[in-house]
């Protein structure tokens, strides 16, 4: 027993102090896009929106829906949380990515394993005159223990490399909530907008209408003709053919917001509501701080930390692999000397491995590895360059579209007098009918204009939301407060 309690002290004794990680030190990839200077005057922004402060902490973190202050679409994300499918399958590639690096952490450890058997043997009088004759039997109980030593840190770098994977893994489910999320509110600002334009249509749809009995009876009394009781008709079936159109889109897109939430089309309860004018003022946001709101940057980054663990594993393939395999236990023929001091056994097994030839196989292997560093370090440079793009992209259309909705509506209401007008003057004959189907054609065209203008406008906030990460808060993710109710929430984080 002193024996083994010996060779076991010193083995671990070399584990520790000897084991080390033969594998390069990580270095940050941010030092790689430094030179991109992350500061608002490099961006086309709209007026006040970046700030040098920390960010606003108002909000819920995560909860970057709550400015609208809708508590439908509250509610449609609450759904979308709890049933989409997909938000599932990337929780569970979460906990597959955890549970890898678990069983690559328990290889640290030593493995001890007990076993227990029994043999009843009869042997042969002919075949072996020295062995024991007749019938006998053999009991047996034990444990065994079998450790890599890890001299040169193999082991403690595949771990590095699976913990940086499931971060990795995390980061992607939180980029999936977020890309979720804002198509989920994109989705529903469209509906909205549809709405908006229905509820146009169909007061359009009703004032043709009467616009058509009244040239009927101007016609029947000889004050218009039937040119200008077609044109009306004709205007009437446009605004109907219209309003069908919108009707077929909104029904289309309900049925693709259902979708998204996670629910059968025909499950699905939502009665949108036409959109207002006011749009939420958005909170000041940090250009430096956007590489660590986006999650798919995060995500990038942990893939170049992992894949830097791995050069580690591939440099430890030159080096000698020690490990230890050890047993000790109790063997007797005799059930009631199993636990017996001269019934005791054990052994000691120490193994080297040394690789000395292998045909150019374990630089391949590190060759492979810098290669995978160096294509995850390119991607997460192209995942930066790409949410760069989009926060620059949702930032001029802001501004744009900000300028343009207040020239939309200026048109609108030019358009909507130059129909009174034509109308008036047609009511006392210096205008024919023409005139009037065209006034009234233009008009409408610019309501509907507008309201489009009206919903981009809403979609460009939800896109910049998504292009800074979900929200101006420290994190892009919800805290575990915020999400314990969530089905789909990861329990833990591992600590990056």
């Amino acid at each position: 027993m002193r024996s083994i309690a010996k060779i076991l002290l010193m083995g671990t004794a070399a584990g520790v102090l000897s084991s080390c990680m033969v594998g390069p030190d990580y270095e940050n990839p941010d030092s790689e896009v430094a030179k991109w200077d992350l500061k608002a005057e490099h961006f086309s922004r709209d007026d006040g929106l970046w700030k040098s402060a920390v960010p606003s902490d108002g909000l819920p973190k995560g909860e970057w829906w709550c400015i609208f202050g809708d508590k439908e679409l509250d509610r449609l994300i609450t759904i979308c949380n709890q049933k989409n499918p997909d938000l599932a399958t990337a929780f569970y590639t979460v906990e597959q990515a955890r549970q890898n690096a678990r069983m690559n952490e328990s290889e640290l450890y030593p493995w001890i394993s007990g076993d227990a058997s029994y043999a009843r043997t009869g042997s042969s009088k002919n075949y072996d005159q020295t062995a024991t004759s007749g019938t006998y039997d053999k009991w047996a109980i034990g444990l065994g223990l079998t450790w890599d030593l890890d001299l040169f840190g193999r082991v403690q770098s595949m771990v590095v490399s699976a913990e940086g994977q499931a971060q990795a893994a995390l980061d992607d489910y939180y980029n999936v909530m977020l890309v979720l999320h804002t198509n989920v509110a994109t989705m529903y600002f469209t509906i909205r907008q549809y709405a908006s334009e229905k509820e146009l249509l169909e007061r359009t749809l009703q004032v043709r209408k009467e616009q058509t009995d009244f040239i009927r009876r101007r016609v029947k009394f000889n004050y218009a003709n039937d040119l200008d009781l077609h044109r009306a008709i004709l205007q009437e079936n446009e605004a109907a053919a219209q309003l069908a159109a919108v009707e077929r889109s909104m029904a289309v897109s309900v049925t693709q917001l259902a979708i998204l939430v996670g629910e059968a089309p025909s499950q699905f309860k939502f009665v949108p509501h036409p959109l207002q004018e006011k749009l939420p003022k958005l909170p000041k946001a940090v250009p430096s701080q956007l590489l660590e709101r986006r999650p798919d940057v995060a995500a990038a980054e942990r893939r170049v930390f992992a894949a830097n663990a791995e050069i580690g594993v591939a440099q430890a393939g030159f080096f000698p692999t020690v490990s230890i395999t050890g047993n000790m236990g109790y063997a007797a023929s005799d059930f009631e000397k199993l636990v017996n001091a001269s019934s005791f056994a054990w052994g000691v097994s120490p193994q080297v491995y040394i690789p000395i030839f292998q045909a150019g196989r374990i630089y391949a292997q590190k060759q492979v590895a810098l290669a995978a560093h160096k294509l995850a370090l390119e991607k997460y440079k192209a995942t930066v360059l790409s949410a760069i793009g989009d926060v620059e992209g949702a930032l001029t259309s802001i501004n744009y579209l900000n300028v343009e909705y207040v020239r939309r509506c200026d048109v609108t209401k030019s358009s909507l007098k130059v129909q009174e007008l034509t109308q008036k003057q047609y009511d006392l004959g210096a205008e024919d009918y023409f005139a009037v189907s065209d006034a009234q054609r233009i008009a409408l065209e610019n309501e509907r204009l507008q309201l489009s203008t009206l919903g981009d406008k809403y979609r460009a906030c939800v896109n910049l939301i998504g292009a800074l990460g979900g929200g101006w808060t420290h994190s892009a993710s919800p805290s575990p407060e915020d999400m314990k109710a969530d089905m789909y929430s990861p329990i833990r984080q591992f600590d990056k």
